[in-house]
């Protein structure tokens, strides 16, 4: 009976001391964390956001578990928003799912390589600006479309040029600034703007959430016009399912340029690095979240080049990797092109 209970006194002990263990090992991790990300936190808020931060790291652990079990790699890990609330992160996104994407043509490039091969990359051709940080506002809307006319400005043979997110969150009327939209209707108010101020004349202010007023006048033009666009398949929004065109998506990306694209980021938040297929996020149409841009390609190792607006802190240098052929996260579903600038 002594014996009994003096085993039963030692297994308490055990687990009292993994306990103190793994809660010295959780600080650590926390406090190692705040300091690469710039933290800091007191009292009550400190202990709140290490509880978040907890709860965000057993996600990660049952994620990548999950993805180890099925025989792939795992994609999460601790990020810049491990000490965030899923509400928090929504912050960091912009699009509404439930929003109309505007009715499109639809173009084909001149030649579709059936079944690619290789890869394609604009970063690689000099034709990207720096990635940029929409940071708390749902704002990514404006960033992927700015993006997309920077591209297609650079493309069709002018200087490369950074140009200003701000007066789209600001002075597009049919979008939600902060609050979300859509690249396609944000094409349709720089057309009827004349085209973009730079990022130096209209520099992006919104990034605690405040969409603010638009300047009128607006600083001077410089160029990023729009006279025609479009999506490289046809549109999917709604209940209807949606099947990725990937040859015509290879083809419009290499003739007409990077192209702006509707997503279900949800999952998005513990990225690290990796190819993310469509067992990580969502295709559906219903599940949109998030506005990005489509760069690249690499058919032989089967995945495509994804450009994100949350800073090069985060992913691959600030980029994502997804599977093709699948519509991972929904890349397909809204996938628009500047086709003249």
């Amino acid at each position: 009976m002594k014996f009994a209970l003096a085993l039963a006194a030692l297994a308490t002990t055990a687990q009292a001391l993994s306990e103190e263990a793994s809660s010295m090992l959780l600080s650590e991790r926390f406090e190692a964390f705040k300091a690469e990300h710039g933290k800091t936190y007191t009292g009550a808020e400190h202990k709140e956001r290490m509880s978040v931060f907890e709860a965000n790291v057993e996600k990660v652990a049952k994620l990548n578990s999950k993805l180890e079990a099925s025989g792939k790699a795992p994609v999460h890990g601790v990020t810049k928003f491990a000490d965030m609330t899923e509400d928090e992160f929504q912050f960091y996104l912009g699009v509404d799912a439930n929003l109309k994407a505007p009715e499109l043509p639809v173009y084909r490039a001149d030649e579709v390589v059936v079944n690619a091969t290789g890869s394609f990359n604009w970063n690689d051709e000099g034709k990207l600006t720096a990635v940029k940080d929409q940071q708390q506002c749902g704002s990514c809307w404006a960033f992927s479309a700015t993006e997309t006319v920077e591209t297609a400005w650079a493309i069709a043979g002018n200087s490369l040029t950074e140009f200003a997110p701000q007066q789209l969150v600001s002075c597009d009327s049919v979008d939600q600034g902060c609050n979300g939209g859509l690249p396609s209707n944000a094409f349709e108010y720089i057309k009827s703007a004349g085209g973009m101020c730079t990022e130096s004349d209209y520099p992006y202010t919104s990034g605690k959430g405040v969409t603010g007023t638009c300047t009128s006048p607006l600083p001077s033009l410089s160029g990023g016009t729009v006279s025609d666009w479009g999506y490289a398949q046809d549109k999917c929004q709604g209940f209807q399912a949606c099947t990725e065109d990937t040859d015509a998506i290879i083809a419009a990306l290499k003739q007409y340029g990077p192209m702006s694209i509707a997503i279900d980021a949800s999952q998005w938040s513990s990225y690290t690095g990796g190819i993310m297929d469509s067992g990580s996020c969502s295709n559906s149409p219903r599940k949109m979240d998030h506005a990005v841009q489509l760069v690249g390609y690499d058919a032989d190792e089967n995945y495509w080049v994804v450009r994100n607006s949350w800073n090069t802190n985060w992913g691959e240098d600030g980029f994502i990797r997804l599977k093709m052929g699948e519509n991972t996260c929904g890349i397909a579903n809204l996938a628009a092109l500047v086709k003249s600038v």
